[in-house]
């Protein structure tokens, strides 16, 4: 094994011992020794040619706005905004990505500004809710909560 093959493989940034030797016997870099191709495999190289297998996506998506909306409330905030809320509600369509924020003072003001929320984008766009997606805390879980997705038939999955 010739270590400075080696040495100029590493300085070069992994470059091709061909390419090496080419740049030797033409005399393109100056002070760069003969270059011998070892029998042996760089490691790194090999590593570095390996191709990443791709993220499995979500294999269901909306179709349709508002077919599935994504929801999860965020806080409390070290500072309160200038109204007094520590904790902000997202609503994410998961067809389109527009998404809603509405501002909180309390966690349990989430019901109250769900219904407002469903209400205001059913009534603009006339497509109905059909599923929602919350990480299950506490405000989704409330008896108020499943009675009125159960009485509208909105499927809830939780995460």
């Amino acid at each position: 094994m010739n270590n400075e093959s080696w040495l100029c493989h590493l300085r070069f940034g992994h470059l091709n011992f061909q390419s090496l030797e080419n740049l030797s016997k033409r005399n393109l870099v100056n002070g760069l020794p003969h270059i011998h191709h070892p029998d042996q495999l760089c490691e790194t190289c090999i590593f570095a040619k390996n191709h990443r297998i791709p993220f499995v996506k979500d294999p269901w998506h909306a179709k349709f706005p508002f077919e599935f909306v994504h929801i999860d409330v965020c806080g409390p905030m070290n500072i309160s905004s200038i109204g007094g809320n520590k904790y902000f509600l997202p609503f994410i369509d998961d067809f389109s990505r527009k998404t809603w924020i509405y501002l909180l003072k309390n966690k349990d003001e989430v019901f109250h500004y769900f219904k407002i929320f469903k209400a205001f984008v059913e009534r603009q766009s006339g497509r109905l809710i059909k599923m929602v997606r919350s990480d299950g805390e506490g405000e989704y879980k409330s008896n108020e909560f499943k009675r009125h997705c159960e009485e509208l038939g909105l499927q809830h999955n939780i995460t």
